[in-house]
């Protein structure tokens, strides 16, 4: 299941999709099928803010995993940092 979620997300993050921000490389996001990869489709969103815990950036872009990531903050079960 590893590889495929990489060759996933390396090959559809970096081919198809949309970009919200000049990075000077392919990265690529893939909204309708980035709910299916909990967020890991948003690769041109990650490219430009890597240490973000949200990889969602604009309104409908949403990453499933940030909720329960400030779930987990709030329970003191992890901490988030600013980044």
């Amino acid at each position: 299941m590893i590889r495929a979620h990489g060759a996933i997300v390396n090959g559809c993050g970096h081919k198809y999709g949309y970009r919200n921000f000049d990075n000077d490389d392919k990265s690529k996001n893939t909204t309708p099928f980035d709910f299916l990869m909990l967020g890991e489709l948003f690769q041109n969103n990650h490219h430009k803010h890597p240490n973000s815990a949200n990889f969602g950036k604009k309104w409908f872009e949403i990453d499933p995993v940030y909720p329960v990531m400030k779930l987990m903050h709030w329970m003191r079960i992890i901490t988030l940092r600013k980044a």
